[in-house]
């Protein structure tokens, strides 16, 4: 794994992180079970908004924005 590169698996911080735009959604990788993993950047960032997002002090996100990056989230993993 590169070093500026976060990997997350759980769909629903994928799309948070998505949603944010304060990381960039640098690629995605099939493991062989079928799961993917969703990589952003930078990865600090990235690890700021999800420490925010478990402390329940997360910038909020507009509900349609969140739901939409949610679909596309699982487009990237159900259309390949």
């Amino acid at each position: 794994m590169e070093k500026n590169i976060l990997e997350i698996k759980d769909i629903s911080i994928a799309a948070y992180l998505y949603a944010s735009e304060q990381v960039v959604l640098a690629g995605k990788r099939r493991l062989q079970n079928g799961d993917t993993i969703f990589q952003f950047t930078p990865a600090d960032k990235g690890e700021e908004l999800i420490s925010s997002y478990w402390n329940l002090t997360a910038l909020p996100i507009q509900p349609k924005k969140l739901f939409s990056c949610l679909r596309d989230i699982k487009d990237m993993i159900f259309k390949e």
